[in-house]
C-alpha cells in the first residue's frame, strides 16, 4: 500500500535519521548528474536556444517580468539574465515592453516565436518523464510529485534563511578601551631634570 505523503508538522513523527538523509543526499546528487547528462543530449526547439535559457522563458511565460525579477525567480544574477535576454531578444524570442507601472522601466515578455518554443519544450519534457516513469503506477507517480514539490519547498525556505542570514550586517565588533591619557609635562619638572643631569656631567668632567 502506498503511504500519503503528510504534513511535517505531524504529531509523533520520527525524524529524519542520519543515515537516511545521507543516503538521500547520495541518490540526489546522482540524479542530477545523470539529469545535467542527459539535457546534453536531447534535440534542440530552436536553435538559438540551449537548456541554460529554459529556466527564463518559463519564467515569462505566465506574465511580463522585470530582469531583476526574472533573476530573482530562477536563482541567477541580473548580469547573466541580461546577457541571455539580449541574446534571446536578438533571436525574436523575447520582447521588451513598456511597464505600465513605470514608464522608465521594461518588462520581458515571450515573443510569439518563444512561447511556440515553451508548448514544444512542455509536451516533450512531458513525454519524456512518461518514459521515465513508465513501470511506475498513476498512484505512485502522484505521490511522488507530492513529497518532490514538498521537498522543493522546504529548499526554498533554507534558501531565504540563508540568503537573510547573509544579508544581516555583522554584529558590531567590541570597541576597545581607549588608551591612556598621557601624562601632561610640566616645565619645572623638565628644568629640574635638565639641571641635575648637566652638573652629574660637570662633576664628572672634574674628576677626569
Amino acid at each position: 500500500m502506498t503511504t500519503t505523503p503528510t504534513d511535517s508538522s505531524s504529531v509523533g513523527r520520527k525524524p529524519v535519521q542520519p543515515e537516511t538523509a545521507q543516503a538521500i543526499s547520495q541518490t540526489m546528487v546522482r540524479v542530477i548528474k545523470i539529469m545535467s547528462a542527459m539535457k546534453h543530449h536531447a534535440p534542440r526547439e530552436h536553435p538559438a536556444v540551449d537548456p541554460s535559457h529554459y529556466p527564463l522563458l518559463f519564467c515569462v511565460s505566465g506574465e511580463p517580468r522585470r530582469v531583476s525579477a526574472v533573476a530573482d525567480s530562477i536563482h541567477s544574477d541580473v548580469s547573466t539574465v541580461s546577457r541571455q535576454v539580449t541574446h534571446l531578444v536578438q533571436h525574436g524570442l523575447l520582447e521588451k515592453i513598456g511597464d505600465p507601472d513605470d514608464g522608465r522601466a521594461q518588462l520581458l515578455s515571450l515573443s510569439p516565436s518563444g512561447r511556440t518554443v515553451i508548448e514544444k519544450l512542455v509536451q516533450r519534457r512531458g513525454s519524456w518523464f512518461e518514459q521515465l516513469l513508465s513501470t511506475w503506477t498513476d498512484e505512485e507517480a502522484c505521490d511522488f510529485e507530492r513529497y518532490l514539490s514538498r521537498f522543493g519547498d522546504d529548499v526554498e525556505t533554507v534558501k531565504a534563511q540563508l540568503v537573510a542570514q547573509a544579508g544581516a550586517p555583522p554584529a558590531p565588533a567590541p570597541v576597545p578601551p581607549p588608551p591612556p591619557a598621557p601624562v601632561a609635562s610640566r616645565p619645572d619638572a623638565d628644568d629640574h631634570f635638565l639641571r641635575t643631569l648637566s652638573r652629574t656631567n660637570q662633576e664628572l668632567s672634574r674628576e677626569r
